[in-house]
């Protein structure tokens, strides 16, 4: 469960890494809708007003992650799309 709960927040957290990723490339910034841009630039600020030891802990939760094999990382997404799906019908 609390493994469960801390993948969950590591995709919430490091959304700003992957979306800081798509700002650096220009091309990927422009073909991005405005809204979408909103959100880039939302999540960058979240991260930037992180004390030093959240970003150390999620920079290592994101590692973890990437470390997964592709069908637990599968699955692990599945199941958060599942649960995101399931909070908006309460």
């Amino acid at each position: 469960m609390k493994t469960r709960n801390s993948l969950v927040l590591v995709f919430a957290l490091c959304l700003p890494l992957i979306a800081g990723r798509a700002s650096a490339a220009d091309d990927n910034w422009r073909n991005l809708s405005p809204k979408e841009k909103d959100r880039v630039q939302r999540n960058y600020q979240r991260w930037q007003s992180l004390p030093p030891r959240d970003k150390e802990h999620l920079r290592e939760e994101w590692n973890r992650w990437q470390t997964l094999p592709q069908d637990q990382r599968d699955r692990l997404k599945q199941r958060y799309d599942d649960q995101r799906r399931d909070r908006r019908r309460d």
